[in-house]
């Protein structure tokens, strides 16, 4: 009885701080770019607003070096961090990538005005042709098929939304639903590591093997929304980057698989029994999961990759396939 009576305390403590730590990062990501705006405008002001292309063009010179300098680390950074077996430095740097997107909420007509100048490490992307951000377009689906469902129950308590509302509905949604599985998971993890558990696979980890993936990937999906619903000023339209989302969020798919290995390793057929009954990311009904991993299954002859080089031939795959429906895109 007192064992229950203390499982149910820690639980109930758990979600309090879920509640309380999910607030205050929701805030963060929407009010601590708007703060760092204004303070980065005084260094890089929005030369867009009366067409001073020159110092536009100066500013893009000058922060050329550190942009190329910046993606080339980071994509180095990724690369070794799956050499090495460091996944976990792989997945940082993918979020690097990811990061800048935060200067679609500039709103200026400069790119890289105000924390726009976080796009500085885009310009490699940029230079060759922005459509290329467009690429990973395809992740727009599930917005697109969710967001007549949004509107309707929008209007059901008398609101009449628009493009925007419906879009910033959605995004607050799922960045809101991605922090608290994201903070679930972390307390979950530290406190079956604090309780002794070899395997943790109770409260969230019943349900998804990596919980603090999945919330960093529906929190980051929710941002990229975000951008995408978020005005521009004339000629400041930047289309959101589809691409580095996919990037980071495969990246994030393979260090999951990579410590999938390591744990199998340390545990045997006790985490490979876990691994049978607990979705890999989350629950999704058998049919749809077949579906989804049939490309594993014919380029490896196995449900899950077991190697490094085997990880990195399926995320290639499922990157291609992922961005060939958006190469019509960049070559209008």
């Amino acid at each position: 009885m007192r064992d229950r009576w203390r499982r149910t305390l820690d639980l109930t403590v758990v979600l309090m701080l879920s509640a309380l730590f999910t607030a205050a990062l929701l805030y963060a990501t929407l009010e601590v770019p708007r703060f760092l705006n204004s303070i980065l405008i005084k260094v890089y002001p929005d030369w867009g607003l009366h067409f001073e292309m020159e110092k536009m063009r100066e500013t893009i010179e000058l922060l050329r070096p550190f942009g190329y300098a910046a993606f080339i680390s980071v994509i180095a950074l990724i690369i070794a961090g799956f050499v090495l077996g460091r996944t976990k430095i792989s997945t940082f740097a993918s979020l690097g990538l990811y990061l800048p997107v935060f200067g679609h909420f500039a709103l200026s007509m400069f790119l890289l005005a105000g924390i726009g100048v976080l796009r500085a490490l885009w310009l490699p992307i940029l230079d060759i042709s922005p459509n290329l951000l467009r690429l990973g377009d395809i992740v727009y689906t599930l917005y697109i098929a969710s967001a007549p469902l949004i509107e309707f129950i929008m209007r059901l308590s008398g609101a009449t939304p628009s493009f925007i509302d419906v879009g910033t509905t959605f995004s607050i949604m799922v960045m809101l639903m991605g922090l608290v599985i994201f903070f679930l998971g972390t307390v979950t993890w530290f406190y079956g590591k604090v309780r002794g558990y070899r395997i943790i696979d109770f409260w969230i980890y019943s349900l998804s093997r990596h919980p603090q993936y999945l919330g960093f990937i529906l929190w980051s999906y929710g941002l990229l929304i975000l951008a995408m619903v978020t005005p521009s000023p004339r000629g400041g339209y930047m289309a959101p980057p589809s691409l580095l989302w996919l990037i980071s969020t495969l990246t994030a798919v393979g260090s999951a698989l990579h410590e999938e290995n390591q744990l199998i390793k340390s545990y045997g057929e006790e985490y490979l029994k876990y691994r049978g009954r607990v979705s890999f990311m989350m629950p999704l009904p058998e049919g749809l999961k077949r579906l989804l991993t049939a490309p594993v299954r014919l380029l490896l002859g196995k449900e899950m990759p077991e190697r490094g080089r085997e990880i990195a031939l399926v995320l290639t795959l499922y990157g291609l396939i992922l961005i060939s429906p958006s190469i019509p895109l960049i070559l209008t």
